[in-house]
């Protein structure tokens, strides 16, 4: 597991060491609620990450005016949180799983005296009636039971803290601690970054220009793409190279 402190996330460099890494805010197209079984949404959720390695620079979902003001309220959001606790919040920038791909970015993250992270914070700033629903209802919300679920399978957390925010109203705090399901969901994530590495390695021969073209009648060779495991140093990237000798059209 390798903790970015120092990363900004929403930085161009946030969004690119993302690119192709499957992330917690989108585990509900790997993993059902009910069960943490394998989702059948998966697949489509896998032919969009490998889009992400070879077309880095597109977007599926940029944002909304929902998402755009959860980002602005999220600030003081966590301040709010951070009031009513006695333990400190501290903002980093992403964690990387053990397998080297998974990627998960908590609004915020408790440590021990040794550094390991034992909790984390998720924050939603929704609309007054999703808030209301959430305070009326007292449980995790089914829609974020993944990924905060996600979050302590791949950051090693027991315990992880969901905040609702709304300026004016009472704030609904639920701590969810980790469970079978916590289980259930790393077991599934794990599965699913062996069939995202078999899709990636077997479809990239068949996408990914070639790096060299060597002179006929020898075929083309390509440089395939690989995981590396998380570590001190910087993790590899799911980036393909696109070299092709001058004046080639």
């Amino acid at each position: 597991m390798k903790i970015y402190h120092d990363l900004q996330q929403g930085s161009a460099e946030w969004l690119a060491i993302r690119k192709g890494k499957p992330s917690t805010s989108k585990l509900a197209s790997i993993i059902t609620a009910s069960k943490g079984d394998l989702s059948k949404s998966r697949i489509g959720y896998i032919r969009e990450l490998i889009g992400e390695c070879f077309a880095p620079e597109w977007e599926e979902f940029a944002g909304n005016k929902y998402t755009d003001r959860g980002i602005e309220l999220e600030p003081e959001a966590r301040e709010a949180f951070q009031a009513t606790v006695d333990f400190k919040v501290n903002e980093v920038g992403g964690v990387l799983g053990d397998d080297g791909v998974s990627w998960c970015s908590p609004d915020g993250v408790v440590f021990d005296q040794t550094g390991d992270i034992v909790s984390g914070l998720e924050v939603k700033c929704p609309s007054p009636r999703v808030h209301i629903g959430y305070v009326l209802d007292g449980v995790l919300p089914a829609a974020y039971k993944q990924q905060v679920h996600g979050a302590m399978a791949i950051t090693r957390a027991n315990t992880w803290h969901f905040w609702s925010y709304f300026p004016g109203l009472r704030p609904f705090h639920m701590i969810v601690e980790r469970d079978d399901y916590t289980t259930k969901v790393a077991t599934a994530l794990a599965e699913f970054v062996t069939e995202y590495k078999t899709a990636l390695n077997e479809v990239t021969p068949l996408i990914a220009l070639p790096v060299d073209v060597a002179p006929d009648p020898e075929p083309p060779t390509f440089k395939p793409l690989t995981f590396g495991k998380a570590s001190a140093s910087e993790p590899d990237t799911v980036t393909p190279k696109k070299k092709r000798k001058g004046g080639e059209k």
